[in-house]
């Protein structure tokens, strides 16, 4: 029974531990301060191309890269009726330019409707600017 008084902590500690968040550097040089960075969050999206380079959401979280004009594609896989799709799932995707600021944190979004009674279904994605609160690409979903 002793060996429930250091396994129990650790079992605990195991549940409540979060997932590591990694961060991909995409510019050259030293690490720089994130007030001097733009921080792209991969949110809905399954993958990117950041203008040349391309980033999986199972690799990475978010991206770190200099602000400027970047232009960004990302998709991701939705979930439907094997009566529109016999394999159950639909890639989409979207690409946008954008002109990014420094020390703002940046969220790939995406969604869809529900089939309509045609079997008909409307995709939405866009980039939303979590630091100033608004959208600066796409069409979100109303």
């Amino acid at each position: 029974m002793r060996w429930l008084n250091w396994l129990f902590p650790l079992l605990l500690g195991g549940c409540s531990a979060t997932a590591p968040q990694y961060s991909y550097k995409m510019y050259l040089g030293p690490v720089r301060p994130a007030s001097e960075l733009c921080t792209l969050q991969l949110g809905d999206a399954g993958g990117a191309r950041i203008d040349e380079r391309v980033v999986h959401r199972h690799d990475w979280i978010e991206v770190q890269l200099l602000p400027g004009k970047h232009t960004i594609k990302w998709g991701t896989e939705f979930l439907v009726s094997v009566m529109i799709e016999p394999t159950g799932f639909m890639s989409r995707g979207c690409e946008a330019t954008v002109v990014l600021e420094p020390g703002h944190v940046y969220t790939l979004r995406a969604d869809r409707t529900t089939a309509d009674i045609r079997g008909s279904i409307r995709f939405y994605f866009w980039i939303y600017d979590e630091t100033m609160r608004r959208l600066v690409a796409g069409k979100r979903k109303p």
